[in-house]
């Protein structure tokens, strides 16, 4: 019995002192992956002791033999010029990636991985599996960092957290949870664990008026975080507006939130994959950092 106990404890241990590892994915092509958000990966993963690693994606195209092509348009010396320019990018990237982490004594591991425009998004997917946490980038007028977002949140497993264009990554002192009482919800408040414990304040958001939803759920989640230790209160808001991403992201700003946490909705119709429209909302344009969960 002795032995059983000291194993646990060890176990208790070895979990308190596992180090987080965060996967920062580069896109080169079509277009790359900013600055800002591997100056926020390398901050964000800073603050919480965190090893970072960035995967540049680099892309092969595949040439398809047509005589009319290769006469007007010099197929293949487009395809090496833009195979060309997405390996320089890769390499500006994670060179950016190395430097900015040196500077600030963060742990960095990069690699490139070689896949075709068409596998891209789920490659980045694959990859983000092997880690705990994705560091994303959504810009309104790139539309394929959110493809690359909702390939990560939807089919790595793992959570992701989304920086705006504009946003610099900082401490988490308030934490907003956007509570509903579904799965992905749930999911998300265990995904955001590492940062609900250290957050100074956490703030549980339920809405009314834009579902069925009983009255005392936020606040039993609420009560459930205290007795955990978290200084954690509820909160109620009205929704009023079409967006519904919109407004969670709006109330999360008026309660000065430095993140907000919520789960990520979305399902096969068809052929199709239709998101839920808070996390349409929020891809579309996030307001503040978002940590996501499917």
């Amino acid at each position: 019995m002795e032995i059983d106990d000291c194993n646990r404890g060890g176990s208790r241990e070895m979990e308190q002192d596992m180090t987080a590892q965060y996967f920062l994915p580069l896109a080169t092509y079509p277009d790359a992956s900013s600055g800002l958000i591997i100056s926020n990966a390398v901050t964000f993963a800073g603050y919480y002791s965190a090893h970072l690693h960035a995967c540049a994606l680099t892309v092969a195209i595949p040439h398809i033999p047509n005589a009319w092509s290769s006469l007007l348009l010099d197929t293949p010396k487009m395809i090496e010029r833009a195979e060309t320019v997405s390996r320089d990018r890769a390499a500006t990237l994670v060179s950016s990636a190395t430097n900015l982490a040196a500077s600030a004594e963060v742990e960095l591991s990069s690699r490139t991985v070689k896949t075709t425009l068409p596998l891209l998004h789920d490659t980045a997917a694959t990859e983000a599996r092997f880690f705990d946490l994705a560091i994303l980038e959504c810009i309104a007028d790139v539309p394929d960092t959110r493809i690359v977002a909702e390939a990560i949140i939807f089919g790595s497993g793992r959570p992701a957290i989304i920086f705006p264009n504009k946003a610099l990554a900082g401490p988490i002192d308030h934490l907003v949870i956007a509570w509903d009482g579904s799965r992905a919800a749930a999911r998300a408040v265990n995904d955001a664990k590492p940062f609900i414990r250290k957050a100074k304040r956490v703030s549980v958001l339920s809405l009314t008026g834009e579902k069925p939803l009983p009255e005392p759920s936020g606040a039993h989640l609420a009560e459930i975080l205290v007795a955990s230790g978290v200084n954690a209160s509820a909160t109620v808001a009205r929704f009023t507006s079409s967006s519904i991403g919109q407004i969670i992201q709006q109330t999360a700003l008026e309660l000065s939130a430095d993140i907000l946490v919520m789960g990520g909705f979305g399902h096969s119709r068809l052929r199709d994959f239709v998101l839920g429209g808070a996390t349409d909302g929020v891809l579309h344009e996030p307001l503040l950092p978002v940590l996501m969960s499917h």
